[in-house]
């Protein structure tokens, strides 16, 4: 057989991510100073797959991926480093083990790509480079919410140029869209032997629509649920939902999101509700049987050490569970902390980062993180 044949665009992706991970020890580039920071229509449901026979399957789910113009620096030092103009791989190497044990990993990318032939952007009208597409894919995500707030901060080109970079790295991806033909698909994708669903939904776009209402989704209670049923006809045995909503820098959750988080779960379409938007880390909460993940934190972003909450985010483990029923079921969600480190701009797994002698000078930091993680989302953290 030939190298590469019948390999997924996942497995690929990650071959290429495990021989670059001997060089990421090196790259340990220190920049400091903070940056301050409804889709009309539908289309016909595709036929639904065949019977589901797999008894169990996990989600890792992670923090936004918020690239400040100190972030984006990093990326373009790691990248003088290893022959490009932009690297990101290094920054999210140490999630890689725990992203690629997941039968489905699932990131939050924040901002859009800049337009070929534009600026990079930071706050407030972000425009990043189209190397963090290949970036994720790299280091063990599978698919990508793309529904937030500042989706439209480089108008319709930034968004086809997001989500060409996301398909460049073998990324698949939902919330906004290049046509009405790509809005209207139903979210129901084959994942490692189960078929799955994943739907993303912002609040809103900073006062700038995208030019076609279809081109990002916008919550609303009705049009998701309607989503979740199309999903749900088109197969899938789990679905999962992003939203991009709640307070900044707010770390009890709103009222508003408790709410809608209970009529979303009290539908049997819907599985599980995975939060972004605030910044922080909010509680998992239980509606219904069923989780709610207000808020998984920051992945990565740097907006200031004033704000030392928005550099802890997650990994969080969920597993469904095939019942007597026949339906899929969650168990608790396992949080793994993360931490992103501003002077290396690095994510740190901050349970293996403690036990790392070499990274004894922010032991500190990195148990403060900790600290702040548990006081939010005990009794589901985990270590190791």
């Amino acid at each position: 057989m030939p190298p590469g044949a019948d390999r997924s665009p996942r497995q690929l992706w990650r071959l290429a991510a495990l021989m670059a991970l001997a060089t990421v020890a090196a790259l340990f580039v220190r920049v400091t100073g903070p940056d301050h920071r409804i889709a009309t229509g539908a289309a016909p449901v595709q036929a639904a797959a065949g019977p589901v026979t797999r008894p169990s399957f996990t989600v890792a789910v992670t923090g936004e991926i918020l690239p400040h113009p100190s972030v984006v620096e990093h990326a373009r030092r790691f990248g003088a480093a290893s022959g490009t103009a932009y690297d990101f791989a290094p920054m999210f190497a140490p999630l890689f083990e725990r992203l690629s044990a997941a039968d489905l990993a699932i990131c939050h990318l924040e901002v859009p790509v800049a337009p070929p032939g534009t600026p990079l952007s930071g706050y407030p009208d972000f425009g990043i480079p189209a190397e963090v597409g290949p970036g994720i894919g790299a280091s063990g995500w599978d698919r990508c919410s793309t529904a937030s707030n500042h989706t439209n901060d480089r108008g319709s080109a930034g968004i086809v140029a997001t989500l060409d970079a996301l398909d460049a790295g073998g990324v698949t991806h939902h919330g906004s869209a290049r046509t009405a033909d790509e809005a209207g698909v139903t979210g129901a994708f084959d994942a490692d032997g189960l078929r799955v669903a994943h739907l993303s939904y912002t609040w809103g776009y900073n006062g700038s629509s995208p030019r076609e209402p279809w081109m990002a989704n916008v919550i609303d209670p009705d049009r998701i649920l309607a989503d979740a049923a199309r999903a749900r006809a088109d197969g899938a045995a789990v679905v999962l939902v992003s939203l991009h909503w709640g307070n900044e820098y707010d770390g009890q959750g709103a009222d508003a999101q408790r709410s809608l988080a209970d009529r979303l779960l009290a539908s049997p379409d819907v599985d599980l509700l995975i939060g972004h938007g605030p910044h922080v880390l909010q509680p998992i909460e239980v509606f219904h049987g069923k989780y709610a993940l207000l808020s998984v934190g920051n992945l990565v972003a740097n907006q200031g050490s004033e704000r030392p909450s928005t550099y802890d985010g997650v990994i969080a483990d969920v597993t469904f569970t095939k019942g007597d029923d026949g339906r899929y079921h969650a168990a608790a969600p396992m949080v793994r902390p993360t931490w992103y480190d501003p002077a290396a701009g690095v994510v740190r797994v901050v349970s293996v980062a403690l036990d790392d002698p070499s990274l004894a000078a922010i032991a500190p930091q990195l148990q403060a993180s900790l600290d702040r993680t548990r006081a939010v989302m005990d009794p589901y953290v985990v270590l190791g």
